[in-house]
């Protein structure tokens, strides 16, 4: 079964397709590098409360740009996740999530075997966002999280396997451009050598910085425009920058992260090996090899857009799947509380 075609196409029936709201619903993240599950409760005054959130690094997208598709323990991995993750929401009346897959799963050409996999040995069914819907999504997602004063964003989202840019005014997307520049996809291509050698890492900007350069043709002028930024690279910064040994998602929503800090943690990361930096406070478990990737990325678009600080959001694509899906088949506009009663595992976003 070939499902490129269908890319942005939900392959059944939503939970909820007929237009009623259940009291719980789930959003699902199938991502290159990680795995997220956010369940919301929907209250009677159109809010929507976040009840459980957790998330795994399983790597869905190890070795996809050295074979072109997704490994077997890869997708192991994964579906051991999901497994685990299934009596959760079934405690929680869900038996179909809103399940999506992003860059590792668009790409791969065994995805189908992917997909298939999912739906035996789990139950659930996966539909695979094309960049731009993907993009989309997370600017919803992102709306949900920022006051209403905040009109004119660029919104960055780095993963795994791409990074969405997404130009905004008055919560609606003026200009998008998905890029392959993810943190997994960057650091097997250049550095994976430990510690790093000069010139591999004056490969990967230079790499970088022509990626940005398209993407600043696409985008045009962003001057006014206020830095957002989401997804594991950036919460961990933020996490890194108050030294948060216990990760606290209130204190990493609408953090100020200042360039000078991106800059002096690059310097404090590339100073140790991958072990040393598993001892560095606030690096989330597993992003040790990854975050020089993740970092170089969002150092370059600053230093390239002109950006002194960025703005950390919790809020993302899992969020914008929720909302969007609520609002096309309920016809309801909701709000969206990520932590009131919210209970986590493990991880960070």
């Amino acid at each position: 079964m070939m499902l490129r075609p269908n890319v942005g196409c939900m392959t059944s029936s939503p939970p909820f397709s007929d237009g009623s709201l259940p009291q719980h619903i789930a959003g699902l993240d199938l991502g290159t590098n990680t795995v997220r599950l956010l369940i919301v409760r929907a209250e009677s005054d159109a809010r929507l409360t976040a009840v459980y959130s957790d998330q795994v690094m399983t790597r869905l997208g190890e070795r996809l740009q050295q074979y072109g598709t997704l490994q077997d323990a890869a997708m192991d991995r994964t579906i051991q996740t999901l497994q685990r993750w299934r009596p959760i929401l079934l405690q929680h009346g869900i038996n179909q999530p809103l399940a999506i897959a992003t860059s590792a799963a668009r790409d791969a050409t065994n995805r189908d075997d992917f997909l298939r996999r999912v739906q035996t040995e789990v139950g659930f069914e996966v539909e695979i966002l094309s960049g731009e819907k993907e993009a989309r999504h997370t600017l919803l997602g992102i709306a949900a999280g920022l006051s209403p004063t905040v009109t004119n964003i660029l919104l960055i989202d780095i993963g795994g396997g791409s990074t969405e840019f997404i130009s905004a005014r008055d919560g609606q997307s003026d200009r998008l451009y998905s890029t392959d520049l993810g943190v997994v996809r960057l650091t097997e291509r250049f550095l994976t050598s430990d510690p790093i050698p000069d010139e591999k890492l004056t490969a990967a900007q230079n790499f970088i910085v022509d990626w940005l350069q398209k993407v600043k043709a696409r985008l045009g002028n962003v001057g006014e425009s206020i830095l957002i930024g989401t997804a594991g690279t950036i919460t961990t910064l933020a996490a890194m920058d108050q030294e948060l040994a216990i990760y606290d998602p209130r204190k990493v929503h609408q953090y100020q992260l200042p360039l000078a800090t991106i800059q002096r943690i690059r310097k404090a990361c590339l100073s140790k090996t991958i072990v040393a930096r598993r001892t560095m406070v606030g690096l989330e478990t597993g992003r040790a090899d990854v975050i020089v990737a993740g970092i170089l990325i969002l150092q370059l678009t600053m230093e390239e857009f002109g950006f002194s600080s960025l703005l950390v959001s919790e809020y993302g694509l899992r969020e914008g799947i929720l909302i969007d899906q609520i609002r096309k088949t309920a016809g309801k506009t909701v709000s969206l509380d990520l932590f009131a009663n919210l209970h986590r595992t493990e991880g960070q976003s």
